[in-house]
């Protein structure tokens, strides 16, 4: 995909489709910078509508190149000499010439005077240094970088014009041999800028190597380093030369087979070219090679690779039918998803289509292609012939499947639709013939040409104007933009915005691995981590903050509906020394060393560049806890957010609220009850004693800390694992399925072991022998298949010793501190520590430690025999090609035939049971059913016959059960070994949790009230009652409104931490008197005001959004801080409300305590916003106003202080438009008002205000 122009502007399309239609060069047609512009008409179902006009043929966006003219118009003498102006000022500084005059004089001096300057991509001779002394540039350009330029070069990566994206070394040198091998000497590299040079580069260095090759591209800064016989400037959608005659005239050379030098054209256009403009171009390449034939058959085409994706395949069929497509995956160096070595729909879509012959093209078989007899071509291994198509008919590489109404081969996860009569995906839209606008629905447009789209923006960009005209001046209050950040649900995902200034710093789409349902979120207290709930997958995500990763999750038994995530802050000396001293597995344990980053996208937890992320996990020393909720009286507690403490069981009803107490003496719960599906749902508040917690808090924190110490480990060894399985390639089994195939086709009676010994000892083989040697296995791919053993296996060998050995060590170390601590009955029994349990698991780890030293052994007899294997057999084989045998190769002693034999012997042996078993009659492979997870049981288990102290063992009953030996399985798989270890560590961690759970009593249940049926409609994940636990008092607070005749108070419920203590004022009506009639009417004295929502700002004050009782058009809402200290006064303790525990608290509503509040200077109207919800953080004084529709977001900083200073702050604004891309929230920002203080006589400032779109 290199510099060659782009195509099709969003929305073009084929005539026969809505769009726009291109009609092709016309002759005269003006000419913009990238030379003459291309003819384009509007159409609508095939016909015409609208004028015709021009456009750059090499840009999409408007932006890189904005030339524009109707066909019809008439343009003046003085705009046309503008034009060309303009032409010749965008044209390059230098000529072509004047860059090789350059390049000679480049080259010839000393290496430390050689500069590249890497902001104007030029080389730099030393008189020019000063013009660009304040660039970037690389020194010291050698010989090799010259030669390379596409390495120097930055890519042009945009793909709306060059999307330039380079070949990678293994596709350009596939297509470099098969150009070779198919006897072509002169190569036309048209937007293939790689391949060009590795030609170039072998032509300078190899002198018997005779092909050659002219490269064509847009990008002109590669004439820096090649001649004009070498180089043509030139673009590829309209087939213009940028040198003229000249340049035309050197193709044309170039395209003349002299001496019978064939021609092939090797051409990577941008893949968002339209075809029919690239098409054109190419045949006129074509025709210029006509003429330059010197047999003159017509009749020919000029042979072609052209590399495109493969869903392109019917428009480059229409214009050249005699191509067809092979199933060569051509992956890029630059490009995130066209890579090679991907599998399923994730695998490069990128293959070669061609005119030649397909049974020509020998595609390699070590990469997993194969010859299909009955195609009589190559094709991947997936792509498996259909015997009722009679054709191998997979485009992707996965096998398709036949179907009998469609009568033919479809992707795999396609079915077929009776409604529409042919094959589609699961839940496509039935019926659906006409592909119609994204946004309105209706066909013949699309959406960037949709009509209402148009006048959404126009509205959109006229309002914004408006706001513009209104800038007010504001006070600035101190933020600090990078700690305030906010999560929010989207349409199944997750963003993170800064509150500051609502800069979206990521989003985190549904995931087929994880869930797609987010049901619920928290904050880890320190802020570094966000965890959040999926209710589809049952799973819990723990999430890091910087970059949307999922750092650790785990699975719960019901979907998630509430989280909270506390920190406790009890002190105490024994606690304070723990906090203090310094972890002993840090002094005593090696560091663990960081996982490739190469290997696998989950080995990011641990990458090399931040390899304390195992820390970030668990966090700061001091305990913190997060409280899970779900439905069915759903109730965990997991210390440090990853390991489980507690299963609370006794709660009835989908839990709506969850708020542990900081001392945890108590945890304060709010669930909602149905007696059927139709009734109304009975709020209960719920406080559940766990003081066993708090009793043993300082034996708690030691043993949660071991916990998620442990259960690190365990996923650091999981991880290990998965980066040997990747290390592991099926191109080892390659042997194994030669081998098996040749027993197959034989027809001699003798065996495969017989006939290699036959080969060994006297040096000849049979005629199959040679067949499969010389024909299949090949030299060449013997020598790729030994490298690809050596470089498998050393890598499994390096992450055996340095990672899953070093994971599995610390986990024993950390385990047998657990036992000591179990040991301690007085301290951990009450917990459910048990030692037992937990020697069990030392000796599960002890077990896997053992399976891995095994398979440590099987690689290193592996290599060595498979060397010496190798190593034989590739002299035989050069013997029977008649090839030279270095003299170093050629010795081999009676040892080293000894030890081939033995061997040959050992791995050779047919075997119909394991063909019955796994489709093969040899296992000479025997690392892979270590990694591979597919049986309990090895294929080939290590021979222990012989093995004294195996025997020893064996016949001794009493070591065999003495504990002080861990259990060796030397039947079993790694992977069995380790699940085994894994459950049983899982038992003894689990028998804590149940322990403690089960010490969980309730202490309180209150049931509040029923829910109406209006705010049944209202998400739940706004909804009050609200949770609170002030840290300082040790108090449980409950924030809740009962509707009493049209007035919604908030009653404010509060219970001591401790549930044998009581406190004052237990439930307390709050009503707000009238405190706006100097601000917004005058008309009433005894307006009233109810509660929409209410959140704790801090331990002291309240946030509350308040609407006016009778809401009438015009009125606004506010925004207030509610003191408590004007609530709770001595002077009305005595008037204590009394609860009457057989009835709800609503039916006792009247003889609840009321205050009615008239607030002075601390609230603040919500003008132009309809707000609903407001979510508080008084440590970094923050609030956050939600609209009622969910669809404005207002934020504001609160407790400003005044420094005398006023400064102008300029509004931010993005628009919101309501028919835009339906899974990206966009964000708006209205006018900046005032806000009244929390805390002062002062108006605090609203810092931004925003919409966003978080509708469902």
């Amino acid at each position: 995909m290199a510099a060659g122009g782009a195509g099709d502007r969003e929305g073009w399309c084929g005539a026969a489709a809505g769009g726009l239609a291109l009609l092709g060069l016309a002759p005269g047609a003006p000419s913009c910078p990238h030379g003459p512009a291309l003819l384009f008409v509007k159409t609508s179902q095939g016909k015409e509508e609208g004028r015709r006009f021009y456009a750059c043929s090499a840009c999409r966006d408007r932006k890189d190149c904005n030339f524009f003219q109707w066909e019809d118009e008439k343009v003046s003498e003085t705009r046309l000499a503008a034009r060309e102006e303009y032409n010749r000022n965008h044209q390059p500084f230098f000529t072509h010439r004047q860059n090789v005059e350059r390049y000679k004089n480049f080259v010839l001096l000393p290496l430390s005077k050689r500069r590249f300057c890497q902001e104007c991509q030029q080389l730099l001779l030393p008189d020019e240094w000063e013009k660009h002394s304040d660039h970037q540039f690389l020194c010291d350009i050698s010989t090799a970088q010259l030669k390379s330029p596409s390495r120097l070069l930055y890519p042009l990566e945009n793909k709306k014009t060059n999307a330039q994206y380079l070949f990678a070394d293994r596709s350009c040198q596939f297509l470099l041999d098969l150009i070779i091998d198919l006897g072509f000497r002169r190569v036309l590299s048209v937007g293939t800028p790689r391949l060009h040079e590795i030609i170039q580069s072998k032509a300078s260095q190899e002198e018997d190597f005779r092909v050659r090759s002219l490269l064509l591209d847009i990008d002109f800064r590669y004439s820096q380093f090649y001649a004009e016989d070498e180089f043509c400037h030139y673009n590829m959608f309209n087939h213009y030369f940028f040198g003229g005659e000249a340049a035309r005239e050197t193709c044309r050379k170039f395209l003349y087979q002299h001496n019978g030098e064939r021609v092939i054209m090797v051409t990577d256009p941008p893949f968002g070219g339209l075809v029919e403009a690239l098409a054109s171009s190419f045949k006129k390449l074509m025709a210029m090679w006509k003429e330059a034939e010197e047999g003159g058959h017509n009749s020919q085409e000029m042979p072609t690779f052209w590399i495109f994706p493969y869903f392109f395949e019917s428009r480059i069929l229409e214009f050249f039918p005699s191509f067809s497509m092979m199933d060569y995956q051509v992956d890029y160096d630059n490009h995130a998803l066209y890579k090679h070595g991907k599998t399923g729909r994730r695998q490069s879509p990128v293959r070669i289509f061609t005119n030649l012959t397909p049974s020509m093209i020998v595609l390699p078989v070590e990469e997993g292609y194969r010859f299909c007899a009955i195609c009589q071509r190559y094709v991947s291994s997936g792509n498996q012939h259909c015997e009722i198509c009679n054709s191998c008919t997979s485009k992707d590489g996965r096998q398709w499947k036949h179907c009998v109404l469609c009568k033919k081969c479809v992707k795999p996860s396609w079915f077929h639709c009776s409604n529409c009569n042919c094959c589609a995906l699961r839940n496509h839209p039935c019926e659906k013939t006409d592909a119609g606008c994204f946004v309105c629905g209706k066909a013949g447009h699309k959406r960037s040409t949709c009509p209402s789209l148009s006048h959404a923006r126009t509205a959109c960009q006229a309002d914004k104007k408006q706001k513009q005209k209104t800038l007010k001046r504001i006070k600035a209050g101190v933020r600090q933009r990078s700690a305030m950040k906010h999560a929010v649900f989207f349409r199944k995902k997750v963003l993170l915005h800064r509150l500051a200034n609502f800069q979206r710093v990521w989003s985190l789409p549904p995931n087929e691995n994880t869930g797609k349902e987010v049901t619920a979120l928290a904050w880890r207290p320190d802020g570094k981590i966000l965890a959040f709930g999926l209710s589809d997958t049952k799973r819990i995500i723990l999430c890091d903050v910087e970059k949307p990763e999922s750092l650790h999750s785990f699975s719960v038994d019901s979907s998630i509906t509430y989280m909270h995530w506390m920190e406790v802050t009890e002190e105490s000396s024994v606690l304070t020394s723990f906090y203090n001293a310094e972890d002993e597995s840090n002094l005593l344990l090696p560091k663990l060393p960081a996982l490739p980053k190469n290997y696998s996208t989950t080995a990011k937890i641990f990458s090399e560049e931040k390899s304390d992320e195992i820390m970030k996990l668990l966090g700061d020393v001091r305990l913190n806890a997060l409280v899970l909720g779900g439905s069915s009286g759903f109730i965990e507690i997991y210390a440090y957010g990853m390991f489980k403490i507690a299963a609370v069981t006794g709660v009835a009803g989908s839990c709506r609220g969850l708020c542990l107490s900081s001392d945890l003496k108590s945890l304060s719960v709010i669930t909602e009850m149905r007696d059927s599906s139709d009734s109304e749902a009975e709020i209960t508040y719920f406080q559940l004693d766990t003081s066993l917690l708090s009793s043993y808090l300082p034996e708690v924190t030691r043993m949660a800390r071991k916990f998620t110490h442990i259960s690190t480990l365990l996923q650091y060894i999981k991880l290990s694992l998965t980066c040997m399985c990747e290390a592991w390639e099926e191109i080892l089994m390659q042997m194994d399925s030669r081998l098996t195939k040749f027993v197959q086709e034989k027809n001699t009676t003798t065996s495969v072991q017989d006939e290699f010994m036959q080969l060994l000892l006297w040096g000849k083989a049979s005629l199959e022998l040679q067949a499969l040697l010389m024909n299949q296995l090949t030299v060449k791919g013997l020598k790729k298949l030994g490298q690809s053993i050596e470089s498998s296996y050393s890598s499994i060998q390096k992450l055996v010793i340095s990672h899953l050995q070093s994971g599995s060590e610390a986990l024993l170390y950390h385990l047998s501190e657990l036992k000591g601590m179990a040991l301690w009955k007085q301290k951990y029994e009450s917990l459910g520590l048990d030692a037992s349990g937990i020697e069990e698991a030392i000796t599960a780890v002890g077990s896997f430690i053992l399976k891995a030293n095994e398979l440590l052994q099987v690689i290193d007899s592996s290599m060595k025999n498979f060397k010496a294997f190798f190593r034989w057999l590739y002299v035989a084989m050069l013997r029977m090609s008649e090839d030279h045998v270095l003299p170093e190769l050629n010795k081999m002693t009676q040892k080293d035939i000894t030890f081939v034999a033995d061997f040959l012997t050992e791995h050779f042996n047919e075997a119909p049971e394991l063909y019955n078993r796994k489709g093969k009659y040899f296992n000479v492979e025997r690392v892979g059913q270590y990694l591979k997870d597919e049986d309990d049981d090895l294929v080939s288990p290590p021979n222990t016959e012989g093995n004294q102290w195996f025997n020893f063992l064996k016949n001794s009953t009493h070591l065999k059960e003495s504990p002080l030996l861990f259990p060796y399985h030397p039947e079993k798989s790694l992977h069995f070994v380790k699940r085994q270890m894994e459950r049983v560590i899982d038992q003894c961690l689990q028998k804590p949790a149940d322990v403690i759970g089960k010490s969980v009593h309730q202490a309180v249940c209150m049931p509040l009230y029923k829910t109406s049926e209006s705010e049944d409609s209202t998400p739940q994940l706004f909804k009050l009652p609200f949770l609170w636990n002030d840290k300082t008092s040790n108090i449980h607070y409950v924030l809740f409104t009962i509707l009493e005749n049209s007035i919604s108070k908030i009653h404010i419920l509060r219970r001591h931490t401790d549930t044998s203590r009581s406190v004052s004022n237990g439930i307390l009506a709050v009503e707000f008197g009238n405190f706006l009639n100097n601000s917004i009417s005058d008309s009433s004295d005894s307006r009233c005001y109810s509660c929409l929502d209410a959140h704790f700002y801090d331990d002291e004050t309240v946030t509350v959004v308040l609407k006016e009782s009778v809401e009438q058009e015009g009125k606004e809402r506010v925004l207030a801080q509610l003191p408590l200290s004007s609530l709770y006064t001595d002077e009305d303790q005595d008037r204590e409300f009394i609860w009457d525990s057989t009835k709800r608290l609503d039916e006792q509503s009247g003889e609840i305590p009321t205050r009615t509040v008239f607030l002075e200077s601390q609230w603040r109207v919500l003008e132009n916003m309809k707000a609903q919800y407001v979510a508080v953080n008084g440590i970094r004084k923050v609030s956050c106003v939600l609209s009622s529709n969910l669809r404005h977001v207002r934020v504001f900083e609160m407790d400003v202080e005044d420094d005398g200073e006023v400064e102008e702050e300029e509004e931010e604004e993005t628009t919101q438009i309501a028919a835009g891309e339906p899974d990206e929230p966009n964000q708006s920002a209205d006018n900046q008002d005032n806000v009244c203080d929390a805390s002062a006589e002062e108006l605090p400032d609203e810092t931004e205000e925003h919409e966003s779109s978080l509708d469902p």
